[in-house]
Parts: C-alpha cells; structure tokens; sequence
C-alpha cells in the first residue's frame, strides 16, 4: 500500500488553485506554494508534487504566471526528497532524467490518455468562445475547418455541428477522415487543403506539427480566424502569418483560461487516479 499522499503544489495558472481547494475538500493534505515563499523544510514531509503545464515555458525556471518571483529549476531538483512523484505536463527530457537520477518516478499528466479524454469538453467549449467573442457572425453556418480529428479535434467538430456550423475535417489519416465522414462532417485530405482553404471562415488547430503551412496561409481568405489550440512545436507557420496578416489566436493552455475550475479538478482526478488516490481522503 502506498503512503498516504501529501501533496505541495507548486507555480501554475488557476487551475492548481482550484486542485489545491478540492483537494482540502477531500481531505488530502495539500500546500500551494509559489516562487520566494516557501522553505527547505516544506519539502521533507511531501511525497506527490504537482507542477503545472507546460512545466516550465523557458527549460530553466518553473512555469509560475501567477507569481512575479522566479522559481530556478535547478533548486526544484535540490529540494525535491528522493522516492517521491512528481506529476507535471511536458516535462523535457533532460528535466526527466535529472528526477529519476534522484529515484523519482515522473508522471507527465498531459500525455495521459484519462486527462487528454476529460480535457477534450473544456477545450471544446473554449474554443466555441474564441469564436463568438472574435468574430461578428454566429457560429449557425459558420464555414469551419478543423485540422486533425483525434480526441480533441473530434469533440470540437461535433460541438461545432451541434451549434449549426458547416465543418470541414482536415486530416491525413484514413481512419480519422472515415470517422469523420461516420460523424457527418465533410472532410478534407491535408495535402489538398492549401486548394480548398480558402472558403473557411475560421480554422482551427489541433495538430502539434506543421499543417498551417506557407501555402495554406497564402490562400486564406483576409479575414479568416485562425485558432491554434496545438501544444509545442504547434502546426502554424506563424512568421509567414504575420506576414500576411494573418489572424491568429494562439491558445495554448485553453481549458485553464476559460474553465480553470473544471481543468483543475480534471488534473487532480488524474493524479489521483495515477497515485491510487481512491484509498484515500473521501
């Protein structure tokens, strides 16, 4: 049996301080700490330690927006106790290998296929606000395309229908565009979309690889929305982009920015869940 988690949880956006409260609420006990105010000892007694995503946005300090104070990773990996876990998403390579060298068992949170499920909704419906706050027109029979149809580009090309948009999959994958056509969307090979983008009002990104490329973005139309939701190395080529005028709303992090509450308690269940966290609080 596992020891009994106490968690410390450390930088991050809102929603680790909604996991924080709900993890008080189930009666774990749980310390939210930012950069400069906290101490060595803190620590000692902690055995599930939570950082945000990304884990840290420059390799060097951790990801901490809520805080004007820098917290270096370098005194993370000193004060971290050896044979706890450490959860986070995008932890590097080198991040990951510097805890284990310390018997520390990494779980990167956002490669989790519970999380990536449950995160699918919030994204969605943020992505659904991007679009009525940014354009002048109603989503009814607004001309979308979304590329990529995975479990989060599937759920917001069904949202998106269910409002009354006409959408476009744009994929590359047989079984992901046969799913597609399955779920009644119209659907679109990649390597043809730079010859058909141009009657989109708005497209959107799901694919971390470049898709949005110089040829799709040259025929545009000029006022066309594009929302990259895609994590790092992303799928628009965001210098020609900008050379275009292109429209652009990058939106990583989504959930967190429009649903922190719903995000932060989907990444706690999700720690929960990796740890055996249902033996314990209530």
């Amino acid at each position: 049996m596992k020891d009994i988690p106490r968690f410390m949880i450390i930088g991050g956006d809102c929603r680790f301080s909604y996991m924080h409260k709900l993890l008080i609420e189930k009666g774990y006990d749980s310390q939210r700490i930012y950069p400069g105010d906290y101490k060595a000892d803190d620590f000692k007694d902690k055995n599930i330690f939570v950082l945000p995503v990304p884990v840290s946005r420059d390799t060097i300090n951790i990801n901490a927006p809520l805080s004007d104070e820098l917290f270096y990773f370098g005194d993370f990996f000193r004060l971290v106790p050896s044979g706890c876990v450490v959860a986070g998403g995008l932890f590097t390579n080198e991040q990951k290998e510097k805890l284990k060298e310390k018997n520390v068992t990494v779980f990167d949170y956002y490669k989790n296929d519970e999380l990536t499920i449950k995160n699918a909704v919030p994204t969605a419906e943020g992505v659904i606000g991007l679009l009525i706050n940014s354009l002048s027109v109603t989503i009814n029979n607004l001309r979308c395309a979304v590329t990529g149809y995975g479990r989060c580009g599937s759920v917001i090309c069904r949202k998106l229908k269910a409002l009354g948009a006409d959408v476009t999959c744009v994929a590359r994958s047989g079984k992901n565009l046969a799913d597609a056509v399955n779920d009644g969307m119209k659907i679109c090979h990649i390597n043809d979309f730079s010859d058909s983008c141009n009657s989109f009002d708005a497209v959107i990104n799901t694919v971390p690889s470049l898709v949005i490329n110089s040829d799709v973005i040259k025929n545009l139309k000029k006022d066309c929305l594009v929302i990259e939701i895609a994590s790092a190395p992303f799928g628009v080529d965001f210098d020609c982009a900008k050379n275009h005028g292109t429209n652009i709303i990058k939106a990583g992090s989504l959930p967190g920015r429009t649903s922190p509450e719903t995000a932060g308690k989907i990444i706690c269940e999700t720690i929960l869940s990796f740890y055996g966290g249902s033996e314990y609080g209530s």
